[in-house]
C-alpha cells in the first residue's frame, strides 16, 4: 500500500530508487509473506534484479530476519542456509574476493548467521553452532573475538547437555542392572528347588546290606531251578530229558531263567539291567 487503503501505483514503483525496499514493505505489511520464498524471489526478479545473486542474498536475509522476529527459527535457519550456499557459490566463482559486491553479500551473510546463532530462544545448539561456524568462516578478522565469545558459551552449554544425557543414560543402565540382580535370586531359588526334587527310593536300597541280601536271595531262588550249569552234562541230558525241557520254539529254559533273574537282581539293587 502506498498509503493506508490505497495500493501502490506503477509510477511509484518506477520512481523508487531502492526497489528492494519495496520487498521490505511487503514483508512488514503481510504476516505470512516470509513463508513464500519463491514468490518473493520472483517479485525481486520482476523488479529488475533478474540473475542478480547479490540482490537474492539480500532478500533472503530479509526473509530470515522476518522469520527470526516472529520466532520461526526453523524457517529462519533454512533461509540462512540457502543464503550461505548462494554466497559460497558466488565466492567460489568470483574472480577476486576483493570485489565490492562479494564483500557486501558476505557481510550480509555472516551477520545474519551471527544474529540467529546467538539467539537465546533458539534451543537447537547443533544448528546454532553451525551458524556461528559459518560466521567465523565469513566474518572479517576484527569480528572474530565477538563470535568466539558466543561460540565458547554455546560450546559449554553443549558439553553440559551431553554430560547430562550421558549421566541419565548411565543411571538408566544401572537401574536396569539392579532390577536384574534383584530378580536373580528368585530364578536361582526355583532352579535349586528343581535340583533338590527327588523321587522316593525303595527302603531296601537304603539298607547297608542291600547287596548281600540281594545276593543271598538270588542264590536261594536259583537253587530251586533244575537247569544245568555250563560245562556240565547230567545223565538225564544223555537220556534226552534235556530236550524235553526246551520250548517248542527252541528257546533254552535256562537262558530265559537267567535273564529273568538278572532283571530281578537289578530291581533289588535299584538298577534296571
Amino acid at each position: 500500500m502506498s498509503r493506508p487503503g490505497i495500493p501502490i501505483s506503477p509510477i511509484e514503483i518506477r520512481l523508487t530508487k531502492d526497489r528492494l525496499s519495496l520487498v521490505s514493505r511487503v514483508l512488514s505489511s503481510n504476516v505470512d509473506a516470509y513463508k513464500h520464498t519463491e514468490v518473493i524471489l520472483d517479485l525481486v526478479r520482476k523488479l529488475g534484479f533478474q540473475n542478480d545473486k547479490a540482490a537474492e542474498v539480500k532478500v533472503l536475509a530479509m526473509l530470515a530476519d522476518t522469520a527470526l522476529q516472529v520466532e520461526d527459527f526453523t524457517r529462519a535457519f533454512e533461509l540462512t542456509q540457502q543464503m550461505v550456499d548462494t554466497v559460497l557459490h558466488l565466492r567460489s566463482s568470483a574472480l577476486s574476493v576483493d570485489d565490492p559486491t562479494i564483500e557486501e553479500v558476505t557481510e550480509v551473510c555472516w551477520v545474519a548467521c551471527f544474529q540467529l546463532g546467538r539467539q537465546p530462544e533458539f534451543d537447537d545448539l547443533e544448528k546454532k553452532l553451525t551458524l556461528l561456524g559459518r560466521s567465523l568462516e565469513l566474518c572479517p578478522p576484527d569480528k572474530l573475538h565477538d563470535i568466539l565469545v558466543a561460540w565458547r558459551r554455546l560450546g559449554k552449554e553443549d558439553n553440559e547437555q551431553r554430560q547430562e544425557k550421558l549421566t541419565h543414560r548411565c543411571s538408566g543402565t544401572t537401574a536396569a542392572s539392579s532390577t536384574k540382580k534383584r530378580t536373580a535370586p528368585a530364578k536361582s531359588s526355583l532352579s535349586s528347588r528343581l535340583q533338590d526334587f527327588r523321587m522316593p527310593s525303595s527302603p531296601l536300597l537304603k539298607t547297608p546290606d542291600a547287596s548281600a541280601i540281594a545276593s543271598r536271595t538270588l542264590r536261594s531262588v536259583a537253587a530251586n531251578f533244575p537247569f544245568s550249569v555250563a560245562g556240565r552234562s547230567s545223565s538225564r541230558d544223555r537220556d534226552g530229558i534235556e530236550s524235553g525241557r526246551r520250548r517248542p520254539d527252541g528257546v533254552d529254559v535256562s537262558a530265559q531263567a537267567s535273564r529273568v533273574l538278572s532283571k530281578g537282581f537289578g530291581w533289588l539293587i535299584g538298577d534296571d539291567l
